[in-house]
């Protein structure tokens, strides 16, 4: 599916500001996104055969595999293919893996290749391969969170974000309903781009809540297998739901910053934390 016709190809501002566009330090999903489809790239030029085993299709869709291994595959014949994909996903990408964090933005990207995936095997029994429908859902999440950012279509119109995914969709909606033999999976692509909007309408996180409760279960463990002082004052006592916003916030400092970065009152709510949890 051939994304690589369509020119976003240079950012003016973000949301007012081309400092909010830039990739934070430390973001690793894009770069390893990267890296897989280049290698994935390498191997099918090496071993044309090995589609066979990565493509989708809905003959193929018991092997669950494929949902995921589809959207790392690009026609060796058409190195622009995966060429524009990676360079739309890293310059899309790279304003929002900061705001996501790189397991969230990475998760967000793989769902969105499989729900692309789900579209387009719906209505078409032809195989898909391509990252299209993944960077689809990027550049729509992308409009959703920087409306207003200027891109230059052909490279020489401004245009603010929302009305190039307008017109983006405008154009996969008329070829579904009117197909061609053009090779795109104008399906997938509005499948990625309804889960891109969907995800900042609904506020989804995909990873946060498991990670919260995995972080609380580890807390009650440490609680309840030693034996910890716990130091209270009469100001610090909370209510549950409280006490509970506050250690996800303190959890989550603790995943950016490690523990080091905790100060004292930090790690006396985690004691009283610990404390309270192990009584639940």
């Amino acid at each position: 599916m051939g994304i690589e016709s369509r020119d976003y190809l240079r950012h003016e501002s973000g949301g007012g500001s081309y400092g909010s566009f830039r990739m934070a330090s430390g973001g690793w999903a894009i770069k390893y996104l990267i890296i897989a489809n280049i290698a994935v790239f390498l191997l099918e030029i090496s071993s044309p055969s090995i589609l066979n085993f990565l493509a989708l299709n809905r003959d193929t869709s018991l092997q669950i595999w494929r949902f995921i291994t589809y959207g790392f595959c690009h026609a060796p014949q058409h190195p622009a293919h995966i060429f524009f994909n990676m360079f739309v996903l890293w310059m899309f990408g790279r304003s929002i893996e900061p705001i996501l964090g790189s397991r969230e933005f990475l998760a967000f990207y793989l769902v969105g290749i499989v729900i692309s995936g789900i579209c387009q095997i719906a209505i078409s029994p032809n195989p898909v391969i391509g990252a299209s429908g993944g960077v689809m859902a990027v550049v729509f999440l992308t409009a959703m969170i920087y409306p207003r950012m200027t891109v230059l279509l052909m490279f020489i119109l401004p245009i603010e974000l929302r009305w190039l995914a307008v017109l983006y969709a405008a154009v996969d909606v008329f070829g579904f309903i009117n197909p061609q033999s053009d090779g795109v999976a104008h399906f997938a692509h509005l499948g990625g781009a309804a889960f891109g909007v969907a995800y900042k309408y609904f506020g989804w996180h995909l990873t946060g809540s498991f990670q919260k409760k995995w972080n609380r279960f580890k807390l009650s463990r440490s609680a309840r297998s030693k034996n910890l002082r716990v130091y209270s004052e009469p100001d610090t006592k909370l209510s549950k739901a409280g006490l509970d916003e506050k250690v996800d916030a303190i959890l989550e400092k603790i995943s950016r910053e490690g523990e080091a970065s905790l100060t004292d009152q930090e790690r006396e709510l985690l004691k009283e934390a610990s404390h309270k949890y192990k009584k639940r």
